[in-house]
């Protein structure tokens, strides 16, 4: 399994929480599954049903680990892009300001222009 970055370098967004969230619960899954592997298979005690089921999907856990610990580092990228980035699109304190007073003289900008701002790279 490939090596994760640690939670604590990047702020989270909820994607990123979310993703944390899961893969920590699939490692969980992982090691109750090796741990019952240790102690039920060599210690020869038979398995219900439930723990055979488990014991089963071992190599779908191991890959789905495998896969978000790879999609792990270009979600903190993402994450450290948008909140870099999200920066750079705020309105000036002045327009902040006449908006909230209802100032005439604000401009509003049409919906294809605010498409077209959105896009826009600093």
């Amino acid at each position: 399994m490939a090596s994760s970055v640690s939670g604590s370098e990047v702020p989270n967004g909820p994607v990123l929480t979310v993703h944390t969230k899961r893969l920590r619960a699939l490692k969980k899954k992982y090691n109750r599954i090796l741990s019952m592997e240790q102690t039920h298979l060599a210690g020869g005690k038979p398995l219900n049903e439930q723990q055979s089921e488990l014991l089963s999907s071992k190599p779908v856990v191991a890959a789905l680990i495998d896969e978000y610990e790879k999609l792990r580092q270009p979600l903190v990228a993402a994450v450290q892009e948008e909140l870099s980035g999200s920066a750079c699109h705020s309105p000036p304190p002045s327009e902040v300001e006449d908006r909230s007073s209802g100032s005439s003289t604000s401009r509003r900008c049409s919906t294809s222009s605010r498409r077209a701002s959105s896009r826009r790279r600093c």
